[in-house]
């Protein structure tokens, strides 16, 4: 079986920089995702970039340091599985508050390149008329994980 393929969304990222695994204190779980990056194998669509630039920080000089290596930009097989996320599941994104706009690019990444890319993400199950990323992918088919579950699923021990 060949090895997984992940499609992380900004709020995996920032959970885990921010609250779970701080550099200073977990800089073996960045060493790995960059590990992952540099295999191909932890990717981001752009969309998540341009949400972490928001705020201009450690973690967006991090994203900005990979760029080349992790951001996908989007392309026409991501703009149609796109087009059919947000056909299917307008409320989706939350354009009252301007939030979870990469939402339907890191879902429609991975629907557009592998049917076994997995879904990175903190966000836990919405609504019925306010789905999140976990309810898109459960019901596209598309496994969806936390960033500790990445951890575990790619078996990093730190002794």
């Amino acid at each position: 079986m060949p090895a997984p393929i992940y499609s992380i969304d900004t709020s995996a990222l920032i959970h885990g920089w921010c609250r779970i695994y701080r550099p200073k204190n977990f800089g073996f779980v960045w060493d790995r995702l960059d590990s992952l990056i540099e295999e191909g194998r932890l990717r981001a669509s752009i969309e998540v970039l341009n949400e972490i630039e928001k705020k201009d920080d450690e973690l967006h000089q991090w994203c900005k340091d990979r760029r080349e290596a992790f951001f996908v930009e989007i392309d026409d097989a991501c703009q149609m599985q796109l087009t059919h996320i947000m056909g299917t599941y307008p409320r989706l994104v939350d354009t009252v508050k301007g939030r979870s706009g990469g939402d339907p690019f890191v879902i429609a990444l991975a629907a557009s390149i592998s049917p076994t890319m997995v879904v990175v993400s903190e966000e836990q199950p919405g609504k019925k008329n306010s789905p999140k990323i976990p309810d898109v992918c459960l019901a596209e088919g598309i496994r969806c994980i936390g960033l500790a579950d990445l951890i575990e699923q790619e078996d990093w021990q730190f002794v």
